[in-house]
């Protein structure tokens, strides 16, 4: 059996090309921005009074800077607006690898027993969500 060298060169192509390929994948799939939404209760203290706040928070968990433009609440209602977008002026904000940002909403303006989960939005359109139903209560 007589093998040629010319065929044995292109497998050894093929497979190198083919290992370089899932290495660009998995590189990008690695390099992805990423967003970590969490909700939970803040009590925000200050000199004269303190205030209790839900927070937004976001941490960017990818290698790539990302830019968040808008975070709020999906709710759990029969009406048409079951969306709550929290209104931050300090959004848009860009968030590099392992920087955070918190968004505070005030509990009297949103019903929390109804809020399904958090969500924020990046510059591209992509959402991001916290798990759902971040603030049940153990009694419910």
């Amino acid at each position: 059996m007589n093998i040629d060298f010319t065929a044995i060169l292109a497998v050894y192509g093929a497979i190198l090309a083919t290992v370089v390929l899932l290495w660009d994948v998995v590189k990008y799939v690695r390099d992805r921005p990423g967003l970590m939404v969490k909700v939970d209760h803040h009590v925000l203290v200050g000199p004269q009074l303190s205030e209790h706040k839900i927070g937004i928070y976001m941490v960017n968990t990818g290698k790539r800077p990302l830019t968040v433009v808008a975070s709020g609440f999906r709710l759990s209602t029969q009406a048409e607006e079951n969306i709550a977008t929290v209104m931050d002026p300090t959004l848009p904000k860009e968030l590099a690898e392992g920087q955070s940002h918190t968004t505070y909403a005030n509990p009297n303006e949103i019903e929390v027993n109804k809020i399904l989960f958090a969500w924020a939005r990046d510059a591209t359109g992509r959402e991001y969500r916290s798990k759902k139903r971040p603030l049940r209560s153990s009694t419910s």
